[in-house]
């Protein structure tokens, strides 16, 4: 619906007009939480609006969007508001959506406008869309709000930094956190775990000596820092196995870890290759070899991007290749995954621990 441009103290007025209306063609108004979006202005507020839609169809929510445009010499503080309702028309439900665009150092303004129109007794998700290594005084502000704060490491320009101020902020305790990567290489990380949960694979696991991860390089307007999911992953394996980094080597398409095990030495090698049938970013392969010659291959079916085909070789045999399907991996997806988990997971935490090394 067409967003409607009001002063502050008449948002909720206003939404009340529109909801007269569309009681008319019986629409529901609903909400199961609060979700707070801060971004800059940029090709990626598109993206993140796509992203709020695919959410309520699933978790209809209030929705209050905040743009900043930090180049915009002239302040300004713009709010408008609009129901927002899934793309098939055929649900009875819709939401409030509250935007607010602005510029200049009305920062410390945009709580005072927010806070009246936060539900009560209902969760609050802030979905964090810039670098947080970066001081904003909005967020200690909204982060207060917040029963969960989301974060996107996309929009980080360096990992460790990224990792270091993420692991600050948990030690705090303030909020549960999580991150849309983390989130966007989910069906990965149960794959690798359903594959190797037995105590014997775990043992081969144990033995690995070198890893081989390729991500899909295809960069849009809304995704550049590509190898962060690939990075995640072997960050991950790492510190669920013990191993620790010894070195780490970029070239121009690549990225080269050592790491030491009890096993001994583990190379783990990040390629890239150009997919635009995929997603940007998204993990394309995980090779893994261990002492005993023993080969685990998982790679993408290009023409079906959630199949994953599992191939199994040993010194003296190889076994036949079966499926492993991945959870879907459309646009909204990790926002509506990350909304519906509880507390802070481990594993995100000792991933990043371990990441954090590299800037060492």
């Amino acid at each position: 619906m067409t967003q409607q441009t009001v002063k502050p103290a008449l948002i909720e007025s206003e939404l009340m007009k529109i909801w007269e209306k569309l009681s008319e063609i019986n629409k529901t108004r609903a909400s199961l939480f609060n979700l707070i979006v801060y971004t800059k202005l940029s090709p990626r507020v598109d993206y993140f609006r796509k992203i709020v839609q695919k959410v309520i169809e699933k978790f209809p929510c209030r929705i209050i969007f905040i743009s900043a445009d930090p180049d915009r010499e002239k302040e300004y503080m713009n709010t408008s508001v609009s129901v927002v309702m899934p793309e098939s028309g055929e649900s009875q439900v819709a939401c409030d959506n509250i935007d607010i665009a602005m510029a200049g150092k009305d920062y410390e303004r945009v709580p005072f406008i927010i806070l009246p129109h936060i539900l009560p007794d209902l969760p609050v998700y802030l979905l964090w869309a810039e670098d947080p290594c970066f001081d904003n005084p909005l967020f200690e502000k909204l982060q207060k709000l917040a029963t969960r704060v989301i974060f996107d490491s996309e929009a980080s320009e360096d990992l460790s930094s990224f990792s270091k101020k993420i692991l600050s902020y948990a030690q705090s305790e303030k909020s549960d956190i999580a991150d849309l990567n983390w989130a966007r290489m989910e069906g990965w990380r149960d794959l690798l775990t359903a594959h190797f949960h037995s105590p014997q694979n775990l043992e081969k696991l144990q033995k690995t000596k070198e890893i081989e991860i390729s991500y899909n390089a295809h960069e849009t307007e809304f995704f550049c820092h590509l190898q962060i999911q690939a990075i995640f992953l072997q960050s991950w394996l790492a510190s669920r196995l013990g191993w620790k980094m010894q070195s780490m080597n970029r070239e121009k398409n690549s990225i080269e870890y050592k790491y030491a095990s009890e096993m001994g030495e583990v190379k783990v090698r990040i390629n890239s290759d150009q997919v635009p049938e995929i997603f940007p970013g998204r993990l394309l392969s995980v090779k893994i070899i261990n002492t005993e010659s023993d080969e685990y291959h998982f790679f993408r079916n290009k023409q079906l991007p959630d199949q994953i085909t599992i191939q199994i070789s040993h010194k003296d045999v190889c076994e036949l290749p079966y499926q492993f399907i991945l959870g879907k991996a459309g646009v909204g997806q990790s926002l509506t995954k990350e909304i519906t988990y509880k507390g802070t997971s481990k594993h995100f935490l000792g991933m990043l621990e371990n990441l954090q090394m590299e800037g060492k």
